[in-house]
This record gives structure tokens, C-alpha cells and sequence, in this order.
């Protein structure tokens, strides 16, 4: 299944703020943030390969902080869906229900004991740094989320007992950051990452609750994981060329920045794309033909916009690729 690319557009928002030099790490691979299409989906794959390059060198405990800037806005229908459910053990069930919408990329749980309920995260990688980096991010900001959470619904926020999944930091300063962030009663080395509650939060009903506006962000929800599903468990080349293209809008990335980007060397990315009947010149071409057509279809650009948007310098340049591939010039088509 592929994700959303919430989680990647908030780690290089929350990368920015704790001071990662982010941005000339995303130019390298031919990435720029403020381009980045909010509506993009990406293969985990794809997404631990930008991964690998912007959190190369970052200090797995900088996503104590990184974390910190993760936002409510991106979630969308998921985030109307659950302040209009009817309680917060709906809202809970829902989050899990509809995980893959989220920044996350492990798995979420309810564990229940001595009349406590624990909000529990699994980290799917705490075992290599760049792992234990993205588990940091994900549970500092699954720890906002909450609190953002519980304002937007007008709810006093509980107390919550935290227990984290990694080893205490030995510098005692930045220890005294955890807790300052997590609360005094901050445990480590837990199995999974535990966010406590007594269990009487799970029946305290939620003042937006609708059941209307439920019914009809829960469909939407429905559709997002839908359009998320993939048959490739491991996308082909071809696939993640394609993938790689599509994550931003305007200057596509070269040949040579995908190829890093990917891990793979230029001279091997254009040879094994041959071999696959491809190339990457093929494949941009078709992605801009592509965009090209749902941008005129939408009505709502002009065509200086449309050429802008598409990365064109000109828009003279724009319409001589249109009428080659289409016969006719964007205008005509338009009309």
C-alpha cells in the first residue's frame, strides 16, 4: 500500500524548524519542498530512499523535536471524521481503523490494564539510526496530535503516562528535554511506544460530534485508502522512476538526480530502463502529458499557468510539445 505524502511534507517541515539543513539535501536529488504536491501518494520504498538522504548525519534524537512541528491541517478527512465521531473510544478506534491516512509507519494498538487504556505505537524500524530517527518524529508528533487533538474537540487534555521504546538519552540535559516534552513520569526501554489513560476518557463524549458529517468523511476515508492500494508489493523501475517524477509539481527532477535519489547509478538507471523497453525521457514525457491534460480538463489555469506548473521557461515551448503530442494546440483543446 502506498501513503499519502503527509508524513514526508511534515518530517521536512519539522527538519526545517529544528535546524536540518533540509532543502539543499532535497536540491540534491532534484526536490524542492514548497513543490511538493500535497495530493501525491508515495511507495514506502520511495519514501524511505528520500528518507535515507535528508536524514543522513541527523541525530536520532533531534525527532524529539522534529516531531514538535508536525500539524493538524494535512490530515483532512480523517481529522473531521474523528471530531465528529461520538466519543473518544470511537475516535481511537477510528485513528487505528484509518492509520495509513496518517504520518505513521508503524502500527497503532489499544491495550487495556488495571482500568488504564494505552494509545500503543509500534516503530517499524528502531534497529538502524535513520529508523530510530523517524520512530522519534513519529511518537513526538503522535504526542502532539493528541494534544492539538483534544483542543480542537474543546476537551481538557487527561493526564497521560508515557513510556518510550528506546534506551534514556545518556546526556542528562537532553534527558531533562524528554521529560520537560513527555511529562516527570516518563518511562524508556518499554516495548512499544504507550501513551496511558485512565479508561474513563474512552466514554467522554466529544461536543462536535455529528453523526451526518461522520457518515460523510468516513466515505471519504474509504476512498483515500482505497486510492492508496497498489498491487506491487515492490514497484518495478519503471514504477519508481514514475513514483519519484510525480512528488512534486513545476522542474521536474533530471535523470541524474532521480538516479540518486534512487540509490541507483545514472549509467545503471538508463541502461536497466532500456532493458525494461523504457527510458527516462519516455516516462517524464508521459507524466507531463499526462498533467498537461488534467490541468486543461480542470479549467481553472490559464495556459501560462498550466506551461508554468508544468515547468515550461516558455509558454511558446509548452504549446509545441501539446500540439506534438495532441495534434492540436492547448487553446483548441481547451475549447
Amino acid at each position: 500500500m502506498k501513503r499519502s505524502i503527509l508524513g514526508l511534507m511534515y518530517l521536512i517541515q519539522g527538519m526545517r524548524k529544528a535546524g536540518v539543513a533540509v532543502d539543499s539535501k532535497l536540491q540534491s536529488i532534484g526536490l524542492h519542498a514548497e513543490a511538493l504536491d500535497p495530493s501525491s501518494i508515495i511507495h514506502p520504498s520511495l519514501e524511505w530512499d528520500v528518507l535515507k538522504v535528508i536524514g543522513q548525519g541527523v541525530e536520532p534524537e533531534k525527532g524529539l523535536f522534529i516531531g514538535q512541528h508536525y500539524a493538524l491541517a494535512g490530515y483532512g478527512p480523517l481529522l473531521m471524521l474523528l471530531v465528529t465521531t461520538e466519543n473518544l473510544r470511537i475516535a481511537l478506534e477510528q485513528g487505528i481503523r484509518y492509520q495509513a491516512l496518517t504520518h505513521l509507519t508503524g502500527v497503532l494498538s489499544l491495550k487495556y490494564k488495571n482500568q488504564k487504556v494505552a494509545l500503543c505505537y509500534a516503530p517499524e524500524d528502531l534497529n538502524s539510526d535513520l529508523g530510530l530517527l523517524r520512530a522519534q518524529c513519529e511518537i513526538s508528533g503522535t504526542y502532539k496530535f493528541i494534544q492539538d487533538l483534544y483542543q480542537m474537540m474543546g476537551l481538557s487534555i487527561p493526564q497521560i503516562h508515557i513510556e518510550l521504546p528506546f534506551p534514556p538519552p545518556e546526556d542528562q540535559q537532553v534527558l531533562e528535554l524528554y521529560h520537560h516534552y513527555y511529562g516527570a513520569e516518563l518511562q524508556f526501554a518499554a516495548g512499544s511506544a504507550e501513551f496511558w489513560f485512565d479508561d474513563s476518557v474512552l466514554d467522554v463524549q466529544i461536543p462536535s460530534a455529528d453523526k451526518m458529517t461522520f457518515n460523510l468523511y468516513e466515505s471519504k476515508c474509504i476512498a483515500e485508502l482505497e486510492r492508496l492500494k497498489t498491487d506491487e508489493s515492490v514497484p518495478s523501475l519503471v514504477q519508481r522512476v514514475q513514483d519519484y517524477l510525480e512528488l512534486q509539481e513545476g522542474v521536474i527532477p533530471t535523470m541524474a538526480e532521480t538516479a540518486q535519489a534512487l540509490q541507483i547509478p545514472e549509467r545503471t538507471l538508463r541502461h536497466q530502463l532500456q532493458q525494461l523497453q523504457s527510458s527516462y525521457k519516455q516516462i517524464r514525457e508521459q507524466l507531463i502529458k499526462d498533467k498537461a491534460l488534467k490541468l486543461i480538463e480542470y479549467k481553472e489555469y490559464s495556459i501560462e499557468m498550466i506551461a508554468e506548473l508544468l515547468g515550461y521557461s516558455e509558454p511558446a515551448a509548452f504549446n509545441h510539445a501539446f500540439k506534438r503530442w495532441f495534434g492540436q494546440s492547448p487553446r483548441q483543446y481547451f475549447k
